[in-house]
């Protein structure tokens, strides 16, 4: 069995490993960088204000994430009906 981040991820082989890491997306990736950090933190690895900057960018990105998700043609449309008219 494979592990990665001191065994906070396993995987059953190594072919398990590559399939995962090719079909990643945005989500499990922020998450492997979520390892990674308290992974490294708690060996400390990274300095007081290394952890800061990479927990501000992880929050940023995940930010824009949230408000990409809620981007839509649509917004206005109050029942999600696109044919539906609009008032204001």
């Amino acid at each position: 069995m494979n592990s990665i981040f001191d065994g906070l991820l396993e995987f059953p082989s190594q072919n398990d490993f590559d399939s995962f890491v090719e079909s990643m997306d945005k989500n499990s990736a922020i998450k492997m960088i979520e390892l990674s950090i308290i992974t490294n933190q708690q060996k400390g690895a990274y300095s007081l204000e290394e952890s800061h900057i990479l927990y501000k960018c992880l929050i940023k990105l995940k930010e824009n994430e949230n408000k990409n998700q809620g981007n839509h043609l649509h917004n206005d449309d109050t029942d999600w009906n696109i044919s539906s008219e609009v008032r204001s």
